[in-house]
C-alpha cells in the first residue's frame, strides 16, 4: 500500500512538471492578445526549453476568476484588474513582480480623457457637478483603468462619489473608440476614454476637433502588473523573469508584440523588477485611500 501511494505521488510530480506554463491575458474588443503574447511563449520554448500555453479569458472579471482558480501561472493583468483582486478579500496564488516601464520624458502615455460636445455647457472637471443631473455619462468598460476606474476617482473628487444617482444616465459603452463615438452621434453628453482614442478621433478626422471638447485628462496611470503564481520559484522563476527583463535586448521583436496589444504600452521601454509599492503613488492620486476603496468594492466580486 505504501509502495503504490510513493508510486502515485511520485506519478503527481512529475505529471505536475509536465504541465505546460499558462501564460494568460483578457481580450480588448476584438483581439484577444493571443497572437501578441504567442512570440513570447515560443521565446521561452527556444531559449529555456519551457513548453508554455498562451490563455485569453473575455473580460477582466473572467480573467480575475481563473487567477483565483489557479488556472493561471503568469498574468499580464490590467492596473484595475490587479486592484480587484486584492480588494475581493479573496485568496490568489499570484504576485506582482514586473512592469512595463514608460521613460520619465514620454507625454501623454496613459491618461483618461473626459469628452463633451462642443456645445456643451462643461468646459472643465469643476462644471460637471452642476450639470451632473441633466447629462448623459458614457463610461468604456466595467473593468477599464482608464475607462471606469480613473473617471470614477476623477468624478470622486470633483464631489460626485455615486455616479449612478447623479447622472441622468450612466452607460458603458464597450470600447474607447465607441466612447468618443458615443459623444460625436449624440448618443451621450459627457463621456470618458483612454487619452490616445481622442488623440486618434482627431487624426482620424480633423473635423472632429470642431465637434469634440477635451475636458479633462488624468495624470499618467502606472502600466498593469505581470503577476507571477507563487508556485513557481527557484531556477525557472528567475529564467522566466531574466527572459521578461532582457527582452528590450534579447528579443525586442517580441516586446514590440506584447506592446502592440495594448495601445497604453505604445511608449513603453521595458521591463523592470516591481513590487506592489509600485502602485502606491496612482493610490494617493486624486483624493484620498477611501474613495479608491469604495470604487473597488463597487466592481469587486
Amino acid at each position: 500500500m505504501n509502495k503504490l501511494l510513493s508510486l502515485a505521488f511520485i506519478f503527481f510530480f512529475i505529471s505536475a512538471a509536465a504541465q505546460p506554463l499558462r501564460i494568460a491575458t483578457y481580450q480588448y474588443a476584438d483581439n484577444n492578445r493571443i497572437a501578441n503574447i504567442q512570440p513570447f511563449a515560443d521565446e521561452l520554448k527556444s531559449e529555456y526549453g519551457f513548453d508554455a500555453v498562451v490563455k485569453s479569458y473575455p473580460t477582466v472579471h473572467a480573467f480575475i476568476e481563473a487567477i483565483r482558480k489557479d488556472e493561471v501561472d503568469i498574468a499580464l493583468i490590467n492596473t484595475f484588474g490587479y486592484f480587484l483582486l486584492q480588494a475581493s478579500g479573496k485568496s490568489y496564488p499570484m504576485r506582482p513582480l514586473l512592469a512595463l516601464e514608460v521613460s520619465e520624458t514620454a507625454k501623454d502615455n496613459y491618461k483618461t480623457a473626459f469628452l463633451a460636445s462642443a456645445s456643451s455647457s462643461i468646459h472643465a472637471l469643476e462644471d460637471i457637478k452642476a450639470a451632473a443631473g441633466k447629462t448623459r455619462l458614457a463610461l468604456v468598460a466595467k473593468g477599464s483603468t482608464s475607462g471606469n476606474l480613473v473617471p470614477r476617482l476623477a468624478l470622486s473628487y470633483a464631489g460626485i462619489p455615486d455616479a449612478e444617482t447623479s447622472f441622468a444616465s450612466v452607460s458603458y459603452a464597450g470600447t474607447h473608440a465607441t466612447a468618443v463615438e458615443a459623444i460625436l452621434a449624440g448618443k451621450a453628453d459627457l463621456a470618458t476614454m483612454g487619452l490616445t482614442e481622442y488623440d486618434r478621433s482627431l487624426a482620424k478626422d480633423s473635423s472632429n476637433a470642431a465637434k469634440l471638447r477635451l475636458v479633462w485628462r488624468s495624470p499618467e496611470i502606472p502600466l498593469g502588473p505581470v503577476l507571477f503564481n507563487k508556485k513557481l520559484s527557484g531556477k525557472k522563476l528567475r529564467q522566466i523573469q531574466d527572459a521578461f527583463i532582457t527582452l528590450h535586448v534579447q528579443s525586442p521583436t517580441v516586446l514590440a508584440s506584447i506592446k502592440a496589444g495594448w495601445s497604453e504600452a505604445k511608449q513603453a521601454t521595458r521591463y523592470i523588477a516591481i513590487t506592489d509599492a509600485f502602485y502606491d503613488p496612482f493610490r494617493k492620486v486624486l483624493g484620498n485611500k477611501d474613495d479608491l476603496q469604495r470604487i473597488l468594492q463597487q466592481f469587486a466580486d
